[in-house]
């Protein structure tokens, strides 16, 4: 008996099968089931992080080019500030670039390699660069205090243009020395030297103080944005689509069901 109506059930469900309003219900379920997985993918709240991250990133590469300029003009000896700063940006970049080769083997949107390597590779370059100017300026100053000791002393109608120009260079200004000054042999080379010195000086800063890598990033954030608002227009549409399928899967059920009885 128990065989049998296994047997009638089977049979029944099995010529339900053949139905073609069978299929589209389960098709119509399987069409909400991955809208509602589509709809659960926190896409955005990613995207929104790493804009964040990277906006982070703008802003302590202004710190750390403030702190830069303050060493640079000799307002402070601490560089220890600077170089940890230097790191942070560092660590930010490498952590982004290897998070995005994650994405991308995951089949996740990421930015484009390029843009992402570029990036990476302008942040190293610029940390290795503060971190090569940072022992030659200190020591620069060391010898600028010496000179300057000396050249307040010399006669006033030397001493003010010499030290005019020992301030701009100061500042980072490339600057060379006057003609026509009555300075001591010693001391008119030691100071063209320093001189000197400070005018590579002043190119090597202005190859770190530049917006290239801000400039990268800006590029990344701008892509983030746009993931994250082509993210907000298909989760907008969702409910659209829910609603209609919703719809079409309850007439379906309906009509399957009269046309059952019938």
């Amino acid at each position: 008996m128990d065989e049998n109506k296994n047997r009638t059930i089977a049979d029944t469900f099995n010529a339900k099968l053949k139905t073609p309003w069978v299929w589209l219900i389960i098709l119509l379920t399987l069409g909400l089931t991955a809208l509602f997985y589509i709809s659960q993918k926190p896409d955005i709240i990613v995207y929104s992080r790493y804009i964040k991250s990277l906006s982070d990133y703008q802003l302590m590469d202004m710190e750390l080019m403030r702190s830069m300029n303050a060493v640079r003009c000799g307002y402070t000896n601490d560089t220890m500030k600077v170089l940890s700063q230097s790191m942070s940006l560092r660590e930010l970049a490498v952590s982004f670039s290897r998070e995005m080769d994650t994405f991308s083997s995951q089949g996740v949107a990421a930015p484009p390699p390029y843009s992402v390597h570029e990036f990476e590779r302008r942040v190293l370059s610029k940390v290795a660069g503060v971190r090569r100017y940072l022992p030659v300026r200190r020591a620069w100053f060391d010898s600028f205090d010496k000179i300057y000791a000396e050249a307040v002393f010399l006669p006033g109608n030397v001493s003010y243009p010499l030290l005019a120009v020992l301030d701009s260079a100061r500042y980072g200004f490339p600057v060379t020395l006057p003609q026509g000054l009555d300075i001591p042999d010693s001391l008119a080379l030691r100071i063209k030297g320093l001189l000197d010195e400070n005018v590579e000086l002043a190119l090597a800063w202005n190859r770190l103080d530049n917006h290239e890598t801000v400039l990268a990033s800006e590029d990344l954030i701008q892509f983030f944005q746009q993931e994250s608002l082509n993210e907000i227009t298909l989760k907008a549409k969702i409910p659209l689509v829910f609603y209609f399928l919703t719809l079409v899967l309850l007439l379906s059920t309906f009509f399957f069901i009269f046309r059952s009885k019938n």
